[in-house]
């Protein structure tokens, strides 16, 4: 056995076999193939898991399978749909992992019975980043959280950070000590503690450490760098958090703006505000409510500036809004807090399904659920926007209530249930609401209709980049436009590794084509001419009766330099 294999055999638990018949994670069984190879410095990677991950599916049931010993791994049985392909080895990370939020890896786009070959994969020694949490007293913080950012290319930490299944390792332990390892190439930051405030936070601790970055600094513009390359380590790591401070409580009634009686059964949550004490919207809560006597209690509340408001989108909370009540929390508990509600603005109306009167998909109404989003148009400082939601009664029926004034865009939350079903349009009184509808304060909405359409047909496609290529780690998205359709209900699928997309459920139709950019890692745009190009390529397709349409689409790079 040579050192590399044995090096990684130690790494990963016992197996007997080297490929496997994929567990499909839906229950009908599939006729695809993947198969492919795993590479480490050059060599095969024996020994070590990869997992088929689907779009709906979490990696712990996954299937998998582990490489043989020319570091080949093999999926069978699956069913058509879209996959990604990874390699699971404890302290290794892969050129892939790029804080995608969504699956990871190489993405793959299968169609029954299609056999796809040589996906390579590559694993390299990840970094360690390793050090101790202490308290003022140099006593070991224990149990505490890490916070490990990414800096992208503009130096802007990245949103969510999670590159392995074992979070214990962003937790000190009995020594106050951790040691964060696996991690690919790129620059960190490492904070411990709680952030104040500007995010609505509640906790369920009386004690908590106010957000300190190593080394030691208090604000993230004042954080030390830390370099991360392949297999190196990052020790002493170290930050000594500030005296722990009391989360506070705060109390307060839930009152009827118009007669000022209490109002019970009303769910009361955290905003955060702006830096001139605005509710910069957003909020958070841990299902409180008022009670009887329309009092309300918030808990485990960190020090700072927040608004106290009723739920924006509460789905049971009878439909009522209140203006945000900004409350400054200090040491203390805060009493005294009144939040007046009123009965917000709604949306009623029917869905209707139009194309078919088959019995099985019309059952399908009582399963959509619908949601609100409403922007303020109104005078003065713009208002955050808020949201209702709403399921669908079985004759079509619905309303969305607890609504600000605004112009209201309607969507439909998608589930496994409405596969097949998508908006065509909106109308208002008949006329057509392509750009929403505009809501006035109070108004009770009615007149809307919302019209579905049922689609089993499919889109078959290839994004090709010739001339050049585009910035490694970029993902594009490929949409399908009705051309007699407005344009703001377009459905769409990620485009794979291998260039190929499919966009499924459409009705009968000529729709229009194109490609947009859906992901950098690294923060950087993309350049005006690039961007220029890729959106100026489009196809036409029309689908009809059972087929389905197959398109191409070609941006050349070289072109760039000859419009010059």
């Amino acid at each position: 056995m040579s050192k590399l294999s044995f090096a990684l055999s130690i790494l990963v638990l016992p197996c007997a076999f080297h490929s496997a018949q994929a567990q499909a994670a839906e229950s009908k069984a599939g006729t695809a193939t993947v198969s492919g190879r795993l590479i480490l410095k050059g060599e095969p990677a024996r020994g070590v898991m990869v997992i088929l991950q689907t779009q709906n599916q979490g990696p712990f049931n996954a299937p998998r399978a582990r490489t043989d010993e020319s570091g080949r791994f093999h999926f069978t049985g699956l069913p058509a749909g879209r996959y990604s392909v990874s390699a699971l080895s404890p302290g290794y990370a892969s050129p892939e992992d790029n804080n995608y939020p969504g699956m990871r890896g190489k993405t793959l786009t299968l169609a029954d019975g299609e056999r796809v070959e040589n996906v390579d994969l590559e694993i390299k020694r990840g970094g360690v980043i390793a050090g101790r949490v202490a308290d003022s007293q140099g006593r070991p913080v224990i149990e505490e959280r890490l916070r490990l950012s990414k800096l992208d290319a503009n130096n802007r930490p990245q949103a969510s950070f999670f590159y392995s299944l074992n979070n214990d390792m962003y937790q000190t332990d009995d020594r106050g000590q951790y040691r964060i390892y696996g991690l690919p190439e790129g620059r960190y930051i490492v904070s411990v503690g709680y952030a104040q405030p500007g995010s609505a936070t509640i906790i369920s601790r009386r004690e908590f450490y106010p957000r300190v970055f190593y080394p030691n600094a208090t604000s993230e513009s004042e954080a030390k760098v830390i370099e991360v390359s392949e297999a190196s380590e990052a020790t002493n790591i170290d930050i000594t958090v500030t005296d722990p401070k009391q989360t506070q409580e705060v109390y307060g009634r839930v009152v009827d703006a118009g007669s000022g009686q209490p109002v019970a059964g009303v769910e009361v949550v955290l905003g955060g505000v702006t830096r001139d004490g605005r509710y910069a919207g957003g909020y958070g809560g841990g299902g409180e409510r008022s009670g009887p006597n329309g009092d309300f209690r918030l808990f485990g509340v960190l020090p700072g500036k927040y608004a106290i408001l009723a739920r924006p989108d509460e789905p049971s909370g009878g439909g009522f809004i209140s203006d945000p009540v900004i409350v400054d929390i200090g040491e203390d508990t805060v009493t005294g807090v009144e939040v007046r509600v009123r009965q917000g603005a709604s949306i009623s109306g029917v869905v209707v399904i139009e194309g078919t009167n088959d019995p099985k998909i019309q059952a399908k109404l009582s399963q959509v659920s619908l949601s609100a989003f409403v922007r303020s148009t109104g005078q003065g400082p713009p208002a955050p926007p808020s949201s209702g939601f709403t399921r669908v009664n079985a004759d079509g029926s619905f309303r969305i209530s607890g609504l600000h004034s605004g112009k209201a865009g309607i969507s439909m939350v998608g589930s496994s249930d409405m596969r097949g079903l998508a908006i065509a349009r909106i109308e208002r009184n008949g006329a057509p609401a392509s750009e929403g509808i505009e809501v006035d304060a109070g108004e009770q909405v009615t007149g809307v209709r919302v019209v579905l359409v049922y689609g089993t047909l499919a889109i078959r496609g290839e994004f090709r980049i010739v001339g050049g290529a585009a910035p490694a780690g970029y993902r594009f998205f490929a949409s399908a436009r009705r051309v007699d359709q407005p344009a703001q209900n377009q459905p769409g699928a990620e485009i794979d590794a291998r260039g190929q997309f499919v966009i499924e459920n459409l009705p009968p139709g000529e729709y229009e084509i194109r490609v947009v950019p859906m992901f950098n890692p690294d923060g950087q745009p993309l350049s005006p001419d690039f961007r220029r190009l890729v959106s100026s390529v489009k196809e036409r397709v029309v689908l009809s009766g059972g087929n389905q349409q197959s398109v191409t689409l070609v941006v050349d790079l070289s072109r760039k330099e000859r419009d010059r």
